[in-house]
């Protein structure tokens, strides 16, 4: 999320542009725009983000070309992944596509890369 909410990031603007241009199979929980408006709705509260700019970044996510699965397909095995690995469900639902498809775990939640081999960690802001 901190890709779209701060979008100088190099890191997170490459994956952005990759995923925007279908360089890459980004993958996500049907969750991530409740957690994404959530977050937004957090930095504009907070007087950390004008509302204008929080509805663009909600566009910009809104826009990408996600592949999305809804959470009912995710939800057993991410309660079961969340119990063996005390994560929370929301974020196993991010792990179980990852390991699923054997795919990238973006994220800038230390505690969530150490749960796979196969994850990109986004530096601190």
């Amino acid at each position: 999320m901190r890709a779209i909410v701060q979008p100088t990031e190099p890191a997170g603007v490459e994956w952005l542009r990759r995923a925007r241009y279908g360089r890459v199979r980004a993958l996500a929980p049907d969750l991530i725009y409740a957690e994404v408006a959530n977050s937004l709705a957090k930095y504009v509260r907070a007087q950390e983000l004008e509302a204008e700019d929080a509805a663009k970044s909600l566009r910009l996510i809104l826009e990408l070309p996600l592949e999305i699965t809804p959470l009912h397909r995710l939800a057993g095995e991410a309660f079961a992944l969340a119990l063996a690995r005390r994560i929370s469900a929301y974020d196993a639902c991010y792990l179980v596509l990852s390991l699923a498809f054997g795919a990238a775990l973006v994220t800038a939640d230390r505690h969530l890369a150490a749960q796979t081999a196969a994850s990109v960690l986004l530096p601190p802001p």
